[in-house]
């Protein structure tokens, strides 16, 4: 049998544990924030229907391997429900397979906000997972929502500290009609999700030219 010298041996061992910690996970960078979501629904920006609501506010903080909705692309059977009728429960069965396959760490529930109030919300994210999504629908309206998608709070190794984003209407184009209220006929075909123009919400532009936001998101890093 081949004896390995004793210097030898040592060296290897030495090269090994070099190796290893060449390829351990850097530390992660952490944060906290408290999440505002402040209903912007009044005149004369928009017309108010007499059961006007926001629905809750569902999310997840995710990585960059996934998406909740886009613009340009069409709806996930989640999106859709909540868009057109307010129901989480299909996306939060999306998000919990999203946190199963890694691609998640946290589902996020807001408290519907007031049309004009707010509701907020404390998350955690960190490095790996600091991508931020969130879906609320516009109702009664046939598929229209707000929300943000894929928003990275941590860019060039920095969190965000303290922003406000505006949130507009959006079509999730999966309904067709000009109206405020529910069971209206499906898009066929299917189209993508857009931002919302007066010309195709005129009972909810309120003879205004342009859209104003519906909503914003105030993201405060704790």
């Amino acid at each position: 049998m081949k004896t390995i010298p004793l210097l030898a041996l040592t060296l290897t061992v030495f090269l090994i544990s070099c190796k290893k910690e060449e390829v351990v996970d850097p530390v992660l960078s952490e944060a906290r924030y408290t999440l505002e979501v402040t209903g912007k629904w009044k005149q004369p920006e928009f017309a108010i229907p007499a059961s006007v609501h926001f629905t809750a506010v569902i999310g997840m903080v995710h990585n960059d391997k996934i998406e909740m909705w886009k613009e340009n692309e069409l709806a996930s059977k989640g999106v859709e429900n909540i868009a057109e009728s307010g129901n989480p429960f299909p996306i939060l069965t999306d998000i919990d397979m999203a946190i199963a396959a890694g691609k998640a760490i946290s589902v996020l529930v807001i408290t519907a906000p007031a049309p004009t109030g707010t509701s907020s919300l404390n998350i955690y994210c960190n490095s790996n997972y600091s991508y931020l999504s969130l879906e609320t629908m516009l109702a009664p309206t046939p598929d229209w929502f707000t929300g943000i998608s894929g928003l990275n709070l941590y860019n060039g190794n920095k969190w965000i500290k303290d922003t406000t984003i505006n949130l507009y209407p959006w079509d999730a184009g999966t309904e067709d009609g000009d109206v405020f209220g529910y069971n209206n006929p499906a898009s066929i075909p299917q189209q993508t999700i857009h931002l919302l123009q007066p010309s195709q919400a005129t009972v909810l532009a309120n003879g205004n030219p342009v859209m104003a936001p519906i909503a914003t998101l105030r993201i405060v890093k704790q």
